[in-house]
Parts: structure tokens; sequence; C-alpha cells
């Protein structure tokens, strides 16, 4: 086959696997800007609804704004989180870029980290807030509400270090 150059095998599979996180990060924004916009049509006092039990009062959905971190933390600081999150964007994307090639695990949770900053950073600019609407909690005892973007950091941050501190391959490549 002249004129055809022939993928080396090696070479494709590096490719799909440093794109990982932007399709990780691409599903978790989908899914969070999603859930959201459910949330502000269904939910809230503009709908008539104050919440809506899922699971008894265990796990409800109920409309909430917050000018804050995740989980309700730091309040009023909208602008601040604005600027940490577009920093954190090309930071997030360069670290991904230094990860070893074999590294599937931090490519996934760079991904949710990529998916969440991008789901609360486009509230913020967006409404100058983040929408919450996952409640969870017994009785009066209630977890800082939610969203899908929350989630998905947390997670990332939490199996990112489990990674880093557990993993001989990891160890290996810091």
């Amino acid at each position: 086959m002249v004129g055809k150059a022939v993928p080396v095998p090696g070479a494709v599979a590096r490719r799909y696997k440093s794109l990982l996180p932007f399709g990780v990060a691409l599903v978790v924004f989908a899914l969070d800007q999603a859930t959201k916009i459910m949330a502000a049509s269904y939910l809230g006092s503009a709908n008539g609804r104050e919440h809506l039990e899922v699971i008894g009062s265990w796990l409800r959905f109920a409309y909430v704004t917050n000018s804050g971190a995740a989980f309700g933390i730091l309040q009023d600081r909208t602008t601040l989180f604005t600027i940490i999150a577009f920093l954190a964007i090309p930071i997030l994307i360069f670290f991904h870029n230094s990860l070893p090639s074999g590294g599937w695990i931090a490519k996934i949770c760079v991904g949710l980290l990529l998916g969440g900053t991008l789901g609360n950073l486009v509230d913020r600019v967006r409404f100058g807030y983040v929408v919450d609407f996952i409640d969870v909690g017994v009785g009066n005892l209630r977890w800082p509400t939610f969203n899908v973007a929350d989630s998905a950091f947390v997670i990332g941050v939490f199996v990112l270090a489990t990674y880093f501190l557990t993993s001989s391959e990891a160890r290996r490549a810091g």
C-alpha cells in the first residue's frame, strides 16, 4: 500500500486514552446541566413544590441557589470561585498531559474534576450562583444540598488522592 499510513496499534490506544478525560468531562457536564435544568423546571417556590421525595425523606430533590463552594461553604464568593475555576481548567489539562500513559484511573479522575469544574463555572457565569438540588439526610439532619458537578469533583479528588497514595505506578511516575 503506497501512500497510506498504517497506524501503530499502541499510538491509537494512547490517542484514545488521552481523550478519555475529555469524554468523561463532557458526560459529567451534560448530566450536571441537564439535571439542573430539570430541577429549575420542576422544583422551587416558583413551581409550587418545595421538594420532591425520591427515597422517603432520606433522598429528596430541592431547588437551592448557592453563591459559595461545594456543599454551600464560603457563601457569597462567586467572583473568587469563578476565577479559581478559570485557573483550574488549564492546570487540570496540564496535569492530564503529565500523567503516565497507563494511568487511566487518574485520567478518569481528571475528567471528573474538569466536568465538575465546568458545570459549576457555567452556572456562576450565567446566573451568579450555582444550582444545587440533591438533598440527603434523615429528618432534620441534612447534608448540605449539592449537585452532579459537586459529586463528580469530590469523587474525582477522593479517588485521585487514593490512587496516588496507594498506586505503585503513580509513585514511580511522581
